[in-house]
């Protein structure tokens, strides 16, 4: 599981964007955020904050990527089968996630997107959508 102050950290670093006020106090139990806040909260954090929700056996994880202007997601099914897709808009992203249980945010830097080194040792796997 993520770090709590280190997500903690990263939504106050940002606190001045509503979607992220949404995420802390769902994520500190005092209140509660839409699918969109999250989507939003990921956009607004620059990229450094991510989402990982389940897909029955997959892990499906999600950041916002600024230097692409896109969203992307992973799906991980155990052992190790990997799909990703891009998503230009919000909307795309949203889609995807409302199908998932355990919505919960975590840092980008503990995601399979923070070391491209691990997601290109695992292309011959890789599945991307256009």
């Amino acid at each position: 599981m993520a770090d709590d102050d280190g997500v903690r950290a990263l939504l106050l670093d940002h606190s001045d964007q509503q979607a992220v006020r949404n995420v802390f106090e769902a994520y500190t139990g005092t209140g509660s955020a839409t699918l969109t806040d999250y989507v939003t909260a990921m956009r607004a954090t620059g990229g450094d904050l991510a989402v990982v929700a389940s897909d029955g056996a997959a892990d499906i994880y999600a950041c916002w990527n600024g230097s692409g202007g896109r969203y992307e997601h992973l799906t991980v099914w155990p052992p190790w089968s990997i799909g990703g897709y891009d998503h230009a808009d919000r909307a795309g992203l949203e889609s995807v996630l409302d199908a998932t249980d355990d919505l919960r945010v975590i840092p980008h830097s503990e995601t399979p997107f923070a070391e491209p080194g691990t997601l290109g040792s695992l292309s011959h796997r890789t599945e991307l959508q256009p």
